[in-house]
């Protein structure tokens, strides 16, 4: 789809177009004058454009055969991955025609350097006669060609003085090799790279880091001697958090080559005691977020470990990026304030941020209600907080229906802010809002911003633990007086989805659900999921097959009696449509009301705006049906005041 892509001008303070009849991803600065992005070019894929000066359609940088992947401006040009099929399994499928073997790679990603100057000038001129002996070679250089063997590369990190390249990179898509990973350093002389370019081998070195198992390389200092390393040292499973840790580039280099680095790691986050996200080496120094509770924050952590938070003016980030100089461009929201676009320059332990967009302006006249965090103690003495969402003209003393709005993940968040992303893609929440309906986001166990204890609760408690974290949220709001106990609903997609289908069967407190890409059995996801090795239990179906029964929604089938409606991608790989199916074609055998809506096009997440409102139009009927007494109607569309056939 097309992107609104625009510039800010710091110093007029006017923003404009830029791009915008394009389909791009992946914008960089090459300089203050020139921006580079991937722009989608033609059958050829997204290929590197730059526009010099700001200014007209730019020009095409690559023509890399499938397109490019991503890209990182780096020296006097650009750093590039694409994939390419093995010449054996290309030779294997024009014999055999096309088949997969599992385990086996598909495909294998290769890293480029191209010099601007040098691209552009041949672009220019490959379409005219060349004096003899001129071979008119294309000016780009493949780097991977030195490593050991073919890998998938999952990121590359420029270091910012020249001369070399960090690529994170994986030797398979297998489950089985998922948690080992190949960090690489590659080093080459941009300038003179290009002077034998038929034997370019000779001039580019590569070595493994041997990094500990699983880990991978974050960010390098800007004088290229310290590298940050994001690494579990509890081992690699969901339920640990990883940390940050710092590894100097100056030790000899037989150590940093042949060594196990492990040793000469050194731990900068213990005492954060948070799962880092984003992080920027900057001049300024060491920058990461990460979630405190339910609010994102931003801190500058010294090599030693100190912790400095710095100010944001209350607004907690969902995106943010920083300059080497340390300014800030950020999307970021409050309890309040829907979010915007702010920038800003360092300034005491903080920024001094200013708004550059007005995107919310247009919702001015709608009523949000409001936010605030609630706490309750769990059945087994777990304390939990959750954002509660509230009707503007709330009355502590009516009784209001009452719906939990689950995040997924599990190790994610829903954020203190006044609309977050499961209400603007997937759920209602506003408008239920304006029908007097309450809202609980629990942060239940799991969640991030709470520790590593906290991340690990629901380990071997799958479900059941979940269902402790939902009930005893109802008993807490139901004892405040202003919840009827007969009116509770509950929705979530994905992790969020295999909550509210698990509270659905297991319980008889809710009068109707919404599980979205739910999961009815785990077994299922360890034999289908692209995703196997994230499940939050012991062992296996096989090897432990009692605690994969307990954690599966479908095992309380027997006994369910709530009305569900499942929605559900048909291309979603991380949870198989099966599990929807399993759960609905259970319940329309034992006479439970169930509806299944299957979006044929979409995967795991719906970001398509016909889809998406698809998705919340479905949810508001279904719940305003089950909680509000309304008649049930899936397509029946208010802006239209009648039934949209299908």
């Amino acid at each position: 789809m097309k992107a609104s892509l625009h510039l800010h001008d710091v110093h007029t303070d006017q923003t404009y177009p830029f791009a915008a009849e394009d389909i791009v991803s992946q914008v960089r600065w090459v300089d203050p004058q020139t921006v580079a992005l991937l722009k989608l070019a033609g059958e050829a894929g997204f290929q590197i454009y730059i526009f010099e000066e700001l200014a007209g359609a730019g020009q095409q940088v690559t023509d890399q055969p499938g397109g490019i992947e991503t890209f990182e401006p780096f020296a006097n040009g650009f750093l590039y991955t694409a994939r390419r099929i093995p010449d054996d399994l290309a030779i294997r499928e024009d014999k055999f025609g096309h088949f997969r073997i599992a385990g086996e790679q598909e495909s294998i990603t290769e890293l480029y350097y191209a010099d601007r100057k040098k691209i552009l000038d041949y672009r220019r001129n490959s379409g005219t006669p060349h004096a003899k002996g001129d071979p008119h070679t294309k000016p780009v250089i493949n780097l991977t060609g030195s490593l050991e063997k073919p890998f998938q590369i999952e990121s590359i990190i420029p270091s910012p003085t020249g001369g070399a390249v960090f690529i994170n990179c994986r030797s398979n898509e297998d489950e089985f090799s998922r948690n080992i990973t190949d960090c690489f350093r590659i080093e080459f002389e941009p300038d003179s790279i290009f002077r034998n370019i038929e034997d370019s081998t000779l001039s580019i070195r590569s070595n493994r880091l041997a990094l500990p198992k699983g880990a991978q390389i974050k960010a390098i200092s800007p004088d290229g001697a310290g590298m940050l390393v994001l690494h579990k040292a509890g081992g690699p499973g969901p339920q640990n958090q990883a940390d940050l840790w710092l590894l100097d580039l100056t030790l000899p280099r037989e150590i940093l080559e042949n060594a196990d680095l492990g040793p000469y790691l050194k731990c900068i986050t213990k005492s954060l005691d948070q799962e880092p996200l984003n992080v920027y080496w900057t001049k300024q120094g060491i920058f990461l977020s990460y979630w405190n509770k339910s609010r994102c924050e931003i801190a500058r952590i010294s090599k030693d470990g100190d912790i400095e938070v710095w100010e944001t003016q209350g607004l907690s980030p969902e995106a943010f990026f920083l300059n080497e100089d340390a300014q800030i461009s950020l999307r970021a929201a409050s309890a309040t304030r829907l979010a915007e676009i702010y920038y800003g320059s360092p300034a005491s332990k903080g920024w001094d941020l200013k708004r550059i967009t007005s995107f919310n302006e247009q919702y001015s006249g709608w009523d949000f209600g409001t936010a605030e965090t609630v706490r309750w103690t769990s059945k087994d003495g777990t304390k939990i907080e959750g954002i509660l969402r509230k009707p503007s003209s709330f009355d502590p003393g009516k009784k209001y229906p009452l719906i939990f709005n689950v995040h997924g993940g599990p190790a994610a968040v829903s954020p203190l802010i006044l609309l977050e992303n499961n209400n603007r893609y997937f759920y209602p929440t506003v408008q239920f809002l304006n029908k007097d309906i309450l809202i609980l986001e629990p942060n239940y166990r799991g969640s991030l911003g709470r520790g590593q204890e906290f991340l690990a609760l629901n380990f071997d408690h799958l479900g059941v633990a979940d269902l402790w974290d939902i009930e005893s949220a109802i008993d807490h709001l139901v004892a405040q007086g202003f919840v009827d106990e007969t009116r509770i609903g509950c929705m979530g997609w994905s992790q969020g989805g295999y909550i509210s289908a698990f509270a659905a069967m297991h319980s008889n407190r809710l009068k109707a659900a919404s599980a979205g890409a739910a999961l009815s059995d785990w077994r299922i996801y360890r034999a289908g999921s692209d995703e196997p090795q994230a499940i939050l239990l012991s062992g296996d179906p096989y090897s432990n097959k009692a605690l994969f029964e307990q954690a599966a929604p479908i095992s309380a089938i027997h006994q369910a009696q709530t009305p569900i409606l499942f929605q559900h991608g048909e291309k979603d790989p991380r949870v198989p449509l099966t599990s929807a199916m399993e759960m609905y074609r259970a319940l329309k055998a034992r006479g439970i009301e169930t509806i299944l809506v299957i979006f044929s096009s979409q995967g795991h997440g719906f970001l398509k705006p016909r889809e998406s409102y698809a998705l919340m139009l479905q949810n508001y009927n279904w719940f305003m049906h089950h909680l509000m007494g309304e008649e049930l109607d899936l397509l029946m569309d208010d802006s239209m005041g009648e039934h949209v056939q299908s």
